[in-house]
């Protein structure tokens, strides 16, 4: 299992770090989580085209997660003819919903391969891995997940943007890398995100084998505060996301 970080970023324009997305190669398939904002453009750069993708999988529905979500479906309608296999477009409770009253009104799904839909259950057999699913606190008005990806042994595990739940330890316990929401500093978190030393602190009562903070806001202070944050509990691995920075367990 291995990836790269598209985004580490937010909704904010900055040049070095994208709004949030990644890109998962399990099992010789090759998946996004999210779908921020130059997601494309960072497949490019990466030379990996977005046509050899086999599916995506939303943690929620703001607008910093799918910004190139109706860019990719606009891009398979124009260059997707040759495509045969099928693409599985995956979001939390609510989300087919969302993408016939949202998505579909301004660019129709591709019709020349087969392009599914779905609300992701709580388990998942799918490609060659065992994907869970965890509601978590983010939003009073949207549903948002984080996802557990499970193969050979080996789990990577993706919180999406949330606030601290203790429901979130069991689901992450003892993954070997945990990809976790990590906003702000301790001194001015904001509500529905995660601070460097809840990320920490997460980190460290789930047991994860390597850490990796990520969606990080804009902030006076430098990088190297969030990472004196997150150790303030969790002794383990911890590398802050960059963008195109790879991963792999």
């Amino acid at each position: 299992m291995h990836g790269t970080i598209l985004g580490s970023g937010t909704g904010i324009p900055l040049l070095n770090r994208q709004a949030p997305g990644y890109l998962l190669e399990v099992a010789g398939g090759r998946w996004l989580v999210d779908c921020g904002s130059g997601t494309l453009l960072q497949l490019e750069r990466l030379q990996k085209s977005f046509l050899e993708l086999d599916g995506a999988f939303i943690t929620h529905t703001h607008v910093d997660h799918i910004g190139d979500l109706m860019s990719l479906i606009h891009a398979f309608r124009i260059l997707g003819r040759e495509r045969q296999s099928p693409f599985h477009l995956f979001g939390p409770a609510g989300f087919a919903d969302f993408f016939a009253r949202t998505v579909v009104p301004v660019v129709e799904p591709p019709d020349s391969f087969p392009f599914h839909v779905a609300e992701i259950p709580p388990t998942l057999s799918l490609a060659g891995m065992t994907v869970r699913t965890q509601p978590t606190i983010h939003s009073d008005r949207i549903a948002s997940v984080a996802y557990r990806f499970e193969q050979g042994g080996k789990s990577i595990v993706f919180s999406g943007d949330c606030d601290y739940d203790p429901r979130l330890v069991p689901f992450a316990r003892q993954a070997d890398l945990l990809l976790l929401d990590c906003s702000t500093l301790d001194a001015n978190k904001v509500k529905g995100h995660l601070s460097a030393g809840l990320a920490g602190f997460i980190a460290a009562q789930a047991e994860v084998r390597r850490l990796i903070p990520t969606h990080f806001y804009p902030i006076e202070a430098a990088d190297s505060r969030r990472l004196e944050e997150c150790r303030i509990h969790f002794t383990g691995p911890i590398e802050l996301a960059e963008d195109l920075m790879p991963f792999q367990v």
